[in-house]
Formats: C-alpha cells, structure tokens, sequence
C-alpha cells in the first residue's frame, strides 16, 4: 500500500470515528497531529487545526507527496478537550505515576504549541514530586523549539488555563495501516488480538533485540534511557545469564540463527570472563563487587543447559556441574540457602539479600536434574522445599517459587508442593490484575501456574483445585498478556523518542525513565515464551512443528 492510499483510507476511518465520538471538534475546528517517522531521530509532529477535514487531509496529503522517500507516520485527532487551569491539572501531575500521565496537552487556545502524550512523556516533561510545579520547563521549552512549536513566549502561571485531551489514531508502517487504542494506559499502541503469529513476532523481535546488544567478545550492552539515548553503565553478570537464557528462548520460537549467534557469544563470555573455577566448584562473579551470588550460579545454569537442551550440544554439561556444587555447598542443614559470598575468600558477605534467588537456584538444579540425573540435585530440591514450605514462602508470590514448584512437581507430584504452588499464585490474583504497571513476571507467575493446574488435573488430582478459581487465573493471564504490551516500544511509540532504531521492539519499564535494561526484555520474552505455549497447546501437531514448540 503507498503512503497517500494510507491516508484515504485512515481519513475515512477519521470520519466514521467522529461521528462516533461526536467530540471530534474544538471550537468548531478538528484538531489532527501527523507524525512522521525517522530511523534515528524524533519523529516530526505536526499540528493541523481546521473547520474541515477535508482540508487538513488535503494538506496531510500535500505534506507526504512532498516528502523525499516513503515513510512510517501516524495520525492522531483530538478529542474530550477539557479546560483547566494550571494549578489544578499541575497538583494531578505531581501525583501521577511517572510517565503515566496519559493525555495530550495544549498550552494555548490556538493548538500552536499542542503535544501529543507520547511527545510529552517521550521527553520526559513530567516530573512527579511532593510539591512544586510538575512540569520539567527545560524539556519543555527545548522541545518547543527543536519541534517549532514556539509561537511566542511561552509563559505558565498558577490561573493558566491549559487544554487536555484524548486522542484516537492510525499508524501507517510502510505496508498496513493500523488502528491504536484510544485513551487511558493502552492509549497509542496497536490493537493486538493476540493470536500465536503476533506473540511469535513479539518474542522474535525482542530476541533480535537482545541479540543486537550482544558485542563481539560477548558482553551485552546493559541497556538505555530511551527518551535522550543514554546508556547505562552498570554492569550484571546475574543478567547477563538469564537475558542469555531468555534469547535462546527466542531462538527456540524463531529459529532465527542470528539470535542463536548472538547467545553462542554471550555463553563464551559468561563461561570464560564472568565465571571462575576453583577445583571442582565454579562461580559467576559480579566483576565491580567481587560478590558471588546464588542468583547469579543460578541463571548461568539455566542458561547453559537451555542451550544444550535445544542444540543437543552437551559441551557446557561439565561447568554446569561445578556450578552446582557451589550452589550445594551454599545450603545449609534446615534446606535454606547462604544469598552472597566474597570472592576468593567464599567467606559469607550477606546471608539473605532478595527473595528471588531462592526460587531461581532451585529452577536451575532441576534443570540441570533434566539432563544429568544425578539425586544429588533433586535431593537439594527436596531439601529446599521443605524449607519454603515451613517458612510459608509462598507468601511472597515469586514467579521463580512457580516455576520451581511446576518444575519439581514433575519428578515428584505430591500434593504438599502443587498446594504451595497454588497459594503462591492465586493469593495474589486480585493484586496482578489490577496492577497498573506492566510488570513482566505477573505475566511468567501466572501461566507457570496454569502450567501446574493443567498437570494437577491430568494427575487425577482435581481435589486440589477446589478452592482456587481457575476461571480468575485465565482471565488474569488474558489481562496481563495484553496489558504487558504497553511495555514494549512498537515503532509506533519509539518514533517519538531520540533513537528509534535502537529500541525498536524492546520493553522497557515507564516509571524508570523508560529504562530498556536486557533483564526487562529477558523477562517479557520468557513470560509470552509460555503464553505462547499456552495458547497452541492444542494446536494441530504440524503448526507446533512450525513453530518448534
């Protein structure tokens, strides 16, 4: 489809819309936003106000004619224009969740200096505090001008009245055009009817994301603020395994060799830069702090042994072993685990430091279990078990404790572990569901349970089930995975950062600054990893061979 024919076709999506909304008018006047993509810069947005639509589309389509070389652009109209003064929109700016201000903005009546949601949060404009004026001027006004929006002096006071507003859109990627969501937290991001080919495309394209952060020696690069293009610094070797593990998860879906590429490097780098050997013991060694972490022992085994379970190739099998015996000699008696000791001394720096380590080293000795089956590492597991079961860990609701828990239930499906399992899920449904925030691993918790009531129910163990609503799982699964998606960086949203190229099909987490850090990528991949799992469970046995689930 050429760009102009795109614009026919989303005008007369614009028509029916209005007359749908009603509202499509400010004064009389359509309020219409076109954006224009570029690979390596800010899209530029531009503001049509006018009578008739026509017109503005006349003009919208005299604008793409003139332009050099095909290309990506998105419109928006406005609509639920409301007025308010400053003060008072500026004391619901301060106590908004950062970058969850979901509305456009204009600072005049004119729509002259008019800002879409995604320009105002993709330059981080709003700065939520206890008290003080919400709005970042600096960005603003630097924005203003780099966007020429500028008509005048801008000046806000407390009696300012400023005008908010909705919008609904049309992305137009080069081929098809695409209808967004319209308003609250989906708001600018394509409809997704989440069918198994749009989840395949999610995870190969955040798989080939990670596999682009790889370098040549094999370290990643960590990750970005995503609206100036700032790269972290800091450093993780913890994350460095597990984003491994989740690429090789991508590649199981995607048989895309690059990926598989990329984490062959990565794996090279975690078994000869990250980790050190001492006799039949191996550590992964965070390399600023000289700290050992159960964690980190941990996602270096899952990672290694999910690349030997999908290319057969069994080289890694020995280090996998020796980190396991370091992770051994970490439990005590009663089951628990020792968090973090110094290198070379091994003496104990912090016996308990996060939760998740727990959980995350169990997983990888079942793992391991999977392929070396040496009692040894499911003792450890029944060991640890008994530990969480007395301490009621599943109070603290991990997505490692769900995977660990379906993970050991297959060796040994006694009811005390699918009982832990279920309470560590469902005493949290409510809290999951409504969260606001797409926080990655309710998506991993959740299916990793369903996983385990499927098996519950194929065991002959329904009885288990009673008191658990299975119907409020499904539909929470159902929820996070499409909500989970308002953390990802469709191009239609990374147009209006600094370097769309760069993120383009990474998660990144809003309240951090639109961070992009390859755990926050890693996390995604492996929870629609099982989402897609779930939903072609049943799916003819030549389409999973397609897709080499």
């Amino acid at each position: 489809m050429l760009s102009l024919e795109a614009v026919s076709m989303i005008k007369t999506q614009v028509e029916m819309k209005g007359k749908q909304e009603n509202t499509s008018n400010w004064k009389g006047e359509w309020k219409v936003f076109l954006s224009l993509g570029f690979e390596k810069k800010r899209a530029t947005v531009l503001n049509y106000s006018h009578v008739s639509l026509d017109y503005i589309f006349k003009q919208i389509h005299k604008k793409l004619q003139n332009e050099t070389e095909d290309r990506a652009f998105k419109i928006d109209v406005a609509y639920q224009f409301e007025t308010v003064l400053f003060s008072e929109w500026n004391k619901l700016a301060l106590h908004t969740r950062k970058n969850y201000y979901r509305k456009g903005i204009s600072f005049d009546k004119g729509f002259y200096t008019a800002l879409l949601e995604q320009e105002v949060n993709g330059n981080a404009m709003i700065q939520p505090k206890d008290e003080g004026v919400a709005l970042n001027l600096e960005n603003l006004n630097r924005y203003l001008v780099q966007a020429n929006k500028v008509h005048g002096k801008l000046q806000i006071e407390a009696n300012s009245e400023l005008i908010i507003f909705d919008t609904f859109g049309y992305y137009f990627d080069g081929e098809v055009v695409l209808e967004l969501h319209s308003g609250g937290l989906n708001n600018g991001r394509r409809r997704s009817e989440l069918t198994s080919t749009d989840i395949e495309g999610i995870i190969h394209g955040a798989g080939a994301y990670l596999a682009n952060q790889v370098g040549a020696d094999g370290e990643f690069v960590y990750g970005y603020f995503a609206c100036f293009d700032k790269k972290i610094k800091h450093y993780n070797s913890l994350r460095h395994a597990s984003s491994t593990y989740s690429m090789i998860e991508s590649y199981e879906v995607s048989r895309d060799e690059a990926i598989l590429v990329a984490a062959k490097k990565a794996l090279r780098f975690l078994a000869i830069d990250l980790i050190r050997e001492q006799g039949d013991r191996a550590y992964v060694i965070e390399q600023d702090t000289n700290e050992i972490k159960l964690g980190a022992n941990a996602a270096a085994i899952l990672a290694f042994s999910k690349y030997m379970q999908v290319t057969q190739d069994m080289a890694y099998l020995p280090l996998c072993q020796s980190l396991a015996r370091a992770i051994c000699d970490q439990q005590q008696e009663d089951g628990q685990f020792i968090h973090v000791l110094e290198y070379p001394t091994l003496a104990v720096k912090d016996p308990f430091r996060i939760i998740y380590y727990d959980g995350e080293a169990v997983l990888a000795i079942l793992r391991l279990y999977a392929m070396d089956p040496d009692a040894t590492w499911l003792n450890m597991a029944k060991k640890a078990f008994d530990y969480f079961i007395a301490k009621e860990y599943w109070k603290n609701h991990d997505h490692w404790l769900s995977y660990c828990t379906n993970e050991i239930t297959k060796y040994l499906p006694e009811d005390r572990y699918f009982e832990f399992g279920l309470k560590n899920a469902f005493g949290r449904l409510d809290f999951i569901y409504h969260r606001e925030t797409a926080f990655p691993t309710f998506l991993e918790l959740t299916v990793a349970t369903h996983d385990m009531c499927e098996r519950i129910e194929a065991a002959d163990k329904g009885y288990l089930l009673q008191e658990f609503d299975r119907e409020k799982l499904d539909k929470t699964i159902e929820k996070r995975a499409d909500f989970q998606l308002n953390g990802l960086f469709y191009p239609e949203l990374a147009m209006y950062y600094k370097n769309p190229a760069k993120i383009v099909n990474s998660f990144f987490i809003r309240h951090h600054s639109f961070r992009i850090r390859i755990d926050d990528v890693e996390h995604n991949i492996s929870g629609y990893c099982r989402y897609l799992n779930r939903i072609t469970a049943h799916s003819p046995e030549e389409i999973k061979e397609k897709m080499q689930l």
